[in-house]
């Protein structure tokens, strides 16, 4: 009998079948693993481990791993139950599931107590969401003046600088910033870059790259095939960027930024996008959204490119008359990800809603997003390559 216990009990998994498990696991989760054994600290703390986990954690779909950020504008009346949570310029971010359930996780993600445990001495007064990759959230801090890329699961951060044409800005000063900044990654160099388009207000723009992996900026190939719409950052989906540019006959097409090659593409639109529309992108859970306006017939419609750059793939998922909201502007719809079963979750106005794929509501919730001014879905990852400034978990 103890010679049968024995051997059980010293069974063991083989090394690459307990490798592909942990991948599926999330970020929390491996944190504790950590501490089972040399070899599994050794492994979890792996770049080749973390940039796996990463990936595979940003395309399952499962939107039991996915939270929402939300920047709150504080001028404007919040729902009762988080004015004890928001102050003036800070994040919060809740999993998307329990925000649907009506349940009330919603935390203080991001303050200027948070900044200052990170030798950041900050006092926060206004927060931009410029993107999100792989975990790791893109903001501004008080009108531009500061650049953070940010993992809010690790709580580690970087101070980006600015290119350096922006030496001694004064940012507050500009109305409509002439330039953006848009959040990517580059799989095959392993970096995750930051990209600023600047125009000074004359064809061409120009295009700048950051580099996470060598803290540098450098110059690109300048972008001269339109009018780039400059208040929207670019939707990274697919390994490139995408920005829309207006043409001389109005119409808007699309454009992308391979991160590999640092080159400027064209992608399919829709056929039916005409010169009628305002436009704007969203990344829908790995997919490329296009949301548009039509002057026409006052409606927003909801556009996915189901197979990457097949035109004949964008399929109108979503329609939504704003004539039946007097307030709602194409600015304040913000569809948050497409469920893998076809459900859409949107928030506009003050509601959440998820519709499934024949327009009809599902389940909605009120009153959670008075005051939103941005927001973006993001899984926990474990990418932190920013060196050793960290908040205790």
């Amino acid at each position: 009998m103890e010679k049968r216990v024995e051997r059980e009990t010293s069974l063991e998994l083989p090394e690459e079948l307990i490798e592909e498990i942990l991948y599926y696991l999330p970020a929390k989760n491996l944190l504790r693993l950590k501490c089972v054994s040399k070899s599994w600290n050794s492994l979890i703390s792996s770049n080749s481990f973390i940039k796996e986990h990463a990936k595979k954690s940003s395309t399952n779909g499962n939107l039991d791993r996915s939270k929402v950020m939300l920047n709150y504008d504080d001028s404007r009346k919040r729902a009762k139950y988080m004015r004890a949570l928001c102050q003036p310029g800070i994040l919060v971010s809740c999993p998307i599931q329990k925000f649907l359930h009506n349940e009330d996780p919603v935390a203080a993600a991001l303050d200027s107590h948070h900044m200052k445990k990170l030798g950041y001495d900050i006092q926060i007064e206004d927060v931009r969401i410029l993107g999100s990759c792989n975990g790791l959230i893109l903001i501004s801090i008080n009108d531009w003046r500061y650049l953070f890329l940010w993992n809010p699961f690790t709580r580690k951060m970087r101070n980006i600088p600015h290119v350096s044409c922006f030496a001694g800005s004064e940012f507050s000063t500009w109305t409509a910033p002439p330039f953006t900044y848009s959040l990517g990654y580059d799989e095959y160099a392993d970096d995750y870059k930051v990209v600023c388009i600047i125009s000074d207000y004359a064809k061409p723009y120009h295009t700048h790259i950051y580099s996470s992996k060598n803290n540098t900026w450098k110059k690109i190939e300048s972008f001269d095939k339109g009018d780039l719409l400059l208040n929207n950052s670019g939707k990274f989906v697919n390994g490139k960027l995408h920005w829309l540019a207006a043409q001389d006959d109005g119409v808007y097409e699309i454009f992308s930024l391979d991160l590999r090659k640092e080159k400027y593409e064209i992608v399919a639109r829709p056929e039916s996008f005409s010169k009628y529309v305002r436009p704007f992108f969203r990344n829908m859970g790995g997919y490329l959204g296009l949301i548009t306006l039509s002057s026409s017939v006052d409606d927003i419609n909801v556009w996915v490119m189901m197979k990457y750059g097949v035109r004949e793939s964008w399929t109108k998922i979503w329609t939504f008359s704003y004539l039946e909201y007097s307030k709602t502007e194409i600015c304040g719809v913000s569809p948050l990800c497409l469920k893998k079963n076809g459900d859409i979750i949107i928030a506009f106005e003050n509601n959440v809603v998820v519709y499934n794929g024949r327009n009809e509501l599902r389940k909605s919730r009120v009153e959670m997003l008075d005051g939103v001014i941005d927001s973006v879905v993001y899984v926990e990852t474990l990418v932190s390559r920013f060196g050793d400034e960290e908040l205790g978990q």
